[in-house]
């Protein structure tokens, strides 16, 4: 497979334009060995494209349930500000609060979730910017205010120039 810019070819914009007529010049061009290949550079933005969905995805499904986790104890008109409750030191004593085997056991399935989801986050963070950290843009976006390090890696991720739409 060859991809080329079809902008460098003057051949295709001449005449009448149709799919049929355009896959037959593009093979009269490619038999004539007059296609040039388009350089997409050595580091593509696809993995830190798919890396930046799974973080924020993840981000989000962590949310979630730290939002259902609050629930639970609100439901039972706990005070449950802050962040607290999520801290593992604190855990026993925020499930004592829970006076229901089922609803303990639902919080207790909650706080799995939050763990395994935070360190799941931690391991997608990683690799995201260790990814992130291949790409020269990645330094410049870091001198702006206000954009660290991961906002840096999802803009590469989501921003394209207009030239390209592998690398930015």
């Amino acid at each position: 497979m060859l991809v080329c810019d079809l902008r460098q070819n003057a051949f295709l914009k001449v005449g009448n334009k149709s799919d049929r007529i355009d896959a037959r010049k593009l093979a009269e061009l490619l038999r004539s060995n007059l296609l040039r290949p388009v350089y997409h550079g050595e580091h593509g933005v696809r993995t830190l494209k798919e890396l930046s969905r799974s973080y924020l995805v993840i981000s989000g499904d962590l949310a979630r349930v730290m939002t259902r986790l609050k629930a639970v104890y609100r439901s039972w008109a706990i005070p449950c500000a802050g962040k607290q409750i999520y801290a593992p030191r604190y855990r026993g004593e925020w499930l004592g609060k829970l006076s229901e085997a089922g609803l303990r056991r639902r919080a207790e399935i909650y706080y799995e979730q939050f763990d395994a989801l935070r360190s799941l986050r931690q391991q997608v963070r990683r690799e995201l910017l260790a990814e992130s950290a291949k790409h020269k843009a990645s330094k410049l976006l870091c001198q702006i205010p206000s954009i660290g390090p991961i906002r840096a890696a999802l803009l590469i991720a989501i921003l394209q120039t207009p030239r390209s739409t592998s690398n930015i």
